[in-house]
């Protein structure tokens, strides 16, 4: 069944459209989804509640239909963010499960052009609704899905990564700004496609050349990008550095200090806590007040301690 359709959330369909591509309903984990509307059939506000009514929460598209999906996506993605009678949950949930569901397949094709584009735009909207309201960062911040998956961990750093941003370095240099370096956390894992999956979720120790390896990913991640023409200084600094170390123990390079760039620093910080706040086959997850503690007494050494500072506030701040 994975081979012939990917899920999408239901959140991903916006009442009154006619979506260009056909939806499935999954009866039984045994059986092969089967037809539930036709493509270009207008999906109404009376079928939505229905689904929600029978509880169902993801719909399945056949994979052949896939760019028809994605470009879709994009567009209600942006119509739903600037809709001004649309609900700040309903707007970080389009983006979150839009977001995941482009990156999910983003890793399996790391080099397709429109993906990656596709990719940005979308987390360029969620950028700039955690930019422009605070409730929209709460929501997006408790959306975070607790089960590790590389491509939903790529968004949570992002909305951690970036809700930190914006208390740190409120006002950046003229010529950077939030979106790129939005993109460069989502991307932050993109050479993690090149990586055996048996490697990234292998329960023990890596061994030599596993862990060789792993720690290429950051400079694969950075030839991707390249090669299909998205690199930019920004997003090449988070990419390659976003495993670099304060106390210089770090990889690829073993920089150390006012080396590593700020935006990676913060990057570090995003990717830690949601590695060991996520389920994992061998673990798991810790309490938010645990795994800050860990990285305190633990990693403290690993991490630009200012900016770590406020990122232990950012969660008292969500509790208030």
């Amino acid at each position: 069944m994975s081979e012939s359709y990917f899920p999408i959330s239901l959140h991903s369909l916006r009442v009154d459209t006619v979506p260009p591509f056909d939806l499935y309903l999954l009866h039984s984990s045994s059986s092969p989804p089967v037809l539930y509307r036709h493509k270009d059939t207008q999906f109404t506000e009376e079928v939505l509640e229905k689904l929600k009514q029978n509880d169902v929460q993801n719909l399945f598209v056949p994979r052949h239909q896939r760019e028809d999906y994605f470009g879709y996506s994009s567009k209600m993605v942006a119509e739903t963010v600037r809709d001004p009678d649309a609900p700040v949950e309903k707007k970080t949930r389009v983006v979150y499960d839009t977001t995941a569901t482009i990156m999910e397949d983003l890793f399996v094709s790391p080099r397709s052009n429109i993906r990656i584009q596709q990719a940005k735009d979308t987390i360029n909207q969620a950028v700039d609704l955690m930019a422009n309201d605070q409730e929209a960062t709460r929501k997006m911040i408790f959306l975070t899905c607790h089960d590790y998956y590389t491509y939903t961990h790529s968004v949570n750093v992002t909305i951690f990564a970036t809700a930190l941003m914006q208390k740190v370095l409120p006002h950046l240099p003229g010529e950077h700004n939030y979106q790129v370096i939005g993109e460069g956390f989502l991307l932050h894992d993109i050479g993690k496609s090149a990586i055996p999956p048996g490697v990234i979720n292998k329960p023990g120790k890596l061994d030599d050349e596993e862990w060789r390896l792993m720690r290429r990913h950051p400079q694969i991640g950075q030839e991707i990008l390249n090669s299909t023409r998205h690199g930019d200084p920004i997003i090449d600094a988070i990419v390659l550095q976003h495993h670099e170390k304060m106390n210089g123990q770090g990889y690829p390079h073993g920089l150390r200090d006012d080396e590593i760039h700020p935006y990676a620093r913060i990057c570090a910080l995003a990717d830690v806590f949601d590695a060991i706040t996520t389920v994992r086959s061998y673990r798991d997850p810790m309490p938010t007040a645990v795994a800050l503690k860990v990285m305190r007494d633990e990693m403290g050494e690993h991490f630009d301690w200012d900016y770590f500072n406020e990122f232990v506030k950012l969660f008292g701040e969500l509790n208030e």
